[in-house]
């Protein structure tokens, strides 16, 4: 359950808004949710936002509202934000909708679209970056899936790097020991400026890990690509940093999972919207 979630408690399945006069639903829904959170001793609550908006195709009478709640951590002097998507039509407020012949959580059609921050030189691994179309892709080295899918994907792209643009986002997984000690030994291994098609070479070790202590984690990626990285080269503040930035994006935009791929700026839950556009010719 997300945080979100946790704070808004008192909305168990839906709620009604109050009737405010002439305010918009959005300004409604601020004053609820505002209301709404239990906060503590051990953070306080500065203020909502609705950052986005999306008519539900199903019903136009709902609308999906992606909300950004920022608290404030006394113990530690700093603000940390919430992400979470609600539904409304002006008058309930629902936490989620549920496909009754699917059993599937509608809201996980939805998604924070993504920036164009995000197209930058440090993340972009292949590919045109003033092509039309650009892919961004969130994953784990050692995620099965991934391993199944992105060097396909890297593939796919070398064919198609005049119209398509990829930018790589780092997002391992906790679920997957010893994952981030991969990444933060790729990044590494790419400073060091020798290596061709590196991402798709990690992903196609496929890596094992009885033990996922960083030590043993860095013996078999020197053993697998002749490195000869030491602890300190993979934890400098640069690369720590890097996977932080990247995994801050990731959690922005509430992904969940990997491989996520965002497909001009919106979560391609198929994987596949690429190709239908290079078929298309668009």
């Amino acid at each position: 359950m997300s945080l979100m979630l946790r704070l808004l408690s008192i909305i168990l399945i839906s709620s009604t808004l109050a009737s405010a006069g002439s305010k918009t639903t959005e300004q409604k829904l601020i004053n609820f949710i505002g209301k709404a959170i239990n906060t503590n001793k051990l953070y306080k609550f500065k203020k909502v936002q609705v950052v986005h908006e999306e008519v539900v195709p199903w019903n136009k009478k709902w609308k999906a509202y992606f909300i950004k709640i920022d608290l404030q951590i006394p113990s530690k002097n700093k603000t940390i934000s919430v992400r979470d998507i609600i539904f409304s039509n002006g008058t309930i407020i629902s936490k989620d909708f549920i496909d009754i012949n699917t059993g599937k959580s509608i809201k996980n059609s939805f998604s924070f679209p993504a920036s164009l921050n995000l197209y930058d030189d440090e993340h972009l691994l292949i590919g045109n970056k003033n092509a039309k179309n650009k892919l961004i892709l969130f994953s784990d080295p050692l995620c099965p899936f991934c391993m199944d899918f992105v060097p396909d994907l890297i593939s796919w792209m070398k064919k198609h790097d005049k119209n398509f643009a990829l930018y790589y986002y780092y997002f391992p997984l906790s679920i997957h020991p010893g994952s981030i000690s991969v990444v933060k030994a790729e990044i590494a291994a790419e400073k060091l400026g020798k290596f061709k098609d590196l991402t798709s070479r990690v992903y196609n070790e496929a890596f094992e890990f009885l033990n996922a202590g960083e030590a043993n984690v860095l013996k078999k990626f020197n053993k697998a690509f002749k490195t000869n990285l030491t602890i300190e080269d993979i934890n400098k503040k640069d690369i720590l940093q890097r996977v932080k930035n990247d995994m801050k994006v990731a959690n922005d935009l509430m992904v969940r999972g990997t491989p996520t791929l965002y497909v001009n700026g919106k979560k391609d839950p198929t994987r596949s919207l690429y190709k239908k556009l290079a078929k298309e010719g668009k």
